[in-house]
C-alpha cells in the first residue's frame, strides 16, 4: 500500500506546477504573519497611551521666580519615581517626588523654583519615571511650550 501525494491533492492543485502552489501558499502565509504582527503593533500602542500621564496645567509665578506643574493620571494607578528637567539645570524641585502614589484620575502638584539669576520660561522639557501595579516602568517626556506629551517609552 503504498500511497503518492497525488491521491491527497485535489485535482485542481495537480493541474499547477508545484513551485507555483507552493510559492502562493508561501507568500500567503508571510502575509498572515505581517497582518498579526501589524495588529499587535497597533494593540501595544494603544495600551501603552492609555499608561500615560498628562499635565493638568502648568502656571509660572509673576515674579517669574516659581513655577506650579499639576500631572493628572487618567490610567491605571501608578507611583511616580523620578523627575528630570531637561534645558535647565538651575531649577529645584521644592516636594517630594519619589514614591508618591497616584490613583485612577488622581492628580499631584510639583512646585519648582529657580535657583540661579534667569526668571522662568517654559523653554525646557520635563521627564518622568514611573511605575504601574505590575511592576512595569516608563517614562514620559513633556514640553511645556506649548504644554504636551512628547513621548512614552517603556523602560526594560
Amino acid at each position: 500500500m503504498e500511497s503518492s501525494l497525488q491521491e491527497y491533492l485535489p485535482e485542481a492543485l495537480q493541474a499547477y506546477d508545484p513551485v507555483l502552489v507552493f510559492g502562493v501558499g508561501f507568500g500567503l502565509l508571510v502575509l498572515l504573519i505581517i497582518i498579526i504582527a501589524l495588529i499587535r503593533r497597533s494593540m501595544r500602542r494603544a495600551r501603552l497611551r492609555n499608561r500615560g500621564l498628562v499635565i493638568q496645567s502648568f502656571q509660572i509665578a509673576p515674579l517669574g521666580r516659581d513655577a506650579f506643574l499639576k500631572v493628572a493620571n487618567p490610567g491605571t494607578p501608578i507611583t511616580l519615581l523620578s523627575l528630570r528637567l531637561i534645558g535647565r539645570n538651575d531649577l529645584k524641585v521644592k516636594n517630594e517626588l519619589t514614591g508618591q502614589q497616584l490613583a485612577l484620575s488622581g492628580t499631584y502638584s510639583i512646585l519648582l523654583e529657580a535657583v540661579g539669576d534667569r526668571r522662568l520660561d517654559a523653554n525646557f522639557q520635563i521627564e518622568l519615571t514611573f511605575a504601574d501595579e505590575q511592576k512595569n516602568h516608563y517614562q514620559q517626556l513633556f514640553s511645556l511650550s506649548p504644554v504636551k506629551s512628547l513621548s512614552i517609552k517603556k523602560k526594560r
